[in-house]
């Protein structure tokens, strides 16, 4: 045996050796083509079309014709680069996509919120169980199942030519009943929701999908919801390092392809008291310079009363645009907002690099997505069969996980400490 056996490992190990030396040529002549790609764009492109690739505009259920006409118009005439949708049936959108994937001159890259699936969204998919329940699975089982979750939505996404997933949720929720969380983070334990959503970002990653890490530098400790006011979290840096940004490290280490900014102020991070997503201490002191991140930033709607109230569309947009996002999530007065960029940029009031380097990280995500290689389309087709098989493949997994979590001895992770007093929100400081 002994005789046959090592010449056999060591066959295998050369073979081993050879596929993985064929792979990372693969990845570095991919890297070359995407670069050449985006290169190549950069320098057709006008100062406006760079900005508006910035943008990514909301794709709602039942548009006006108004709404309609303005969404053809950023298409077609700006060259707006993002899409999100949002919820309702899945064929109106999927046929709206279409037309607008066809008007445009660069595909779309369409985002939504699939938490928990496609289902967050689609009634037409078989839902996953909410994050919070998620937390309840054991040890490497849990995280194994948490990514081949991943790998189902990334595939039920890929399917549609949704090529971003605003998840996962990497909250540590230091109160179970926090207004910003509910069951939408995995748990209390930062350690824990760092395993959990790296292994949820693994699969949607590994099945060509990009994920989006949320809400930086940590939204699981408010007790008010940033769509309606902004939460003011007065904890200390050393808290905050051990608990909000925890996750977040980890993902970053892992290759989390994005990540979003919550509109929520922390003294301890920037005194002057302004949401985290028009800070640039906390967009490029903390989040690039200190933790290194190098991928793309976005921040949440901007519509959203956490960092719109008292402020014009246009204020909100140039204001996030300043502090380092990449892109704009949902923004209003958006033909009003490119043009204004683009004037501040094309007469040297803000810098040109700044400009290129966010339009780069855009454009190597679609060329990463294979938006620019021959023979893509982003229309999609067979809908019907696309949503039948995924509830199949779903349909196995879920009672995988249902049976692991009947199995499961591991209990609700109590908060951390337990002390709400160190969040207060508008209201409870005017009380107080």
């Amino acid at each position: 045996m002994k005789k046959t056996f090592l010449p056999l490992v060591f066959i295998a190990t050369c073979l081993l050796a050879a596929c993985q030396d064929n792979d990372a040529e693969s990845i570095r002549l991919a890297e070359a083509r995407h670069a050449a790609q985006v290169e190549a764009l950069m320098q057709q492109l006008s100062i406006r079309e760079k900005v508006a690739q910035l943008f990514v505009m909301e794709i709602s259920r039942e548009p006006s014709e108004e709404t309609m006409a303005r969404q053809d118009s950023l298409v077609r005439e700006y060259g707006v680069g993002g899409a999100i949708i949002m919820r309702g049936p899945i064929a109106p959108f999927i046929e709206r996509m279409n037309q607008l994937q066809g008007m445009a001159r660069l595909p779309l890259l369409v985002a939504t919120d699939a938490e928990w699936g496609a289902a967050m969204r689609f009634a037409e998919y078989l839902p996953y169980p909410r994050q919070r329940l998620l937390g309840r699975l054991e040890g490497r089982r849990g995280e194994r199942l948490i990514y081949q979750m991943g790998r189902n939505v990334g595939r039920e996404l890929r399917d549609l030519n949704i090529y971003v997933n605003y998840a996962p949720v990497a909250d540590a929720a230091l109160d179970p009943y926090d207004k910003s969380d509910g069951q939408r983070s995995f748990s209390c334990d930062p350690e824990l929701v760092g395993r959990y959503s790296t292994a949820y970002m693994k699969g949607m990653q590994d099945e060509g999908i990009f994920a989006c890490a949320k809400h930086y530098p940590g939204h699981g400790s408010t007790t008010v919801d940033s769509h309606y006011e902004m939460p003011v979290v007065l904890y200390d840096r050393a808290r905050l390092d051990s608990v909000g940004l925890a996750p977040f490290r980890k993902l970053i280490d892992e290759g989390i392809a994005m990540i979003m900014v919550a509109h929520m102020s922390i003294p301890a991070i920037d005194s002057t008291g302004v949401p985290m997503s028009i800070s640039a201490p906390c967009m490029k002191g903390l989040l690039r310079e200190e933790q290194g991140f190098r991928g793309l930033v976005i921040t949440d709607a901007v519509g959203m009363q956490g960092v719109a109230a008292g402020r014009t569309p246009l204020e909100v947009n140039t204001a996030v645009y300043r502090a380092g996002s990449d892109m704009i999530l949902m923004p209003d007065e958006e033909m009003r907002s490119i043009d204004a960029i683009a004037d501040s940029v094309s007469t040297g009031v803000w810098p040109m690099e700044e400009l290129d380097a966010k339009v780069r990280k855009v454009l190597e995500m679609k060329a990463r997505a294979g938006f620019f290689d021959e023979g893509y389309s982003p229309v999609v087709t067979d809908l019907d069969r696309k949503i039948a098989e995924a509830r199949q493949r779903d349909s196995t997994l879920q009672l995988r996980i249902a049976r692991a979590l009947a199995r499961s001895r591991q209990p609700e992770i109590e908060p951390i400490g337990g002390d709400r007093t160190l969040v207060l929100d508008k209201g409870e400081q005017q009380k107080k």
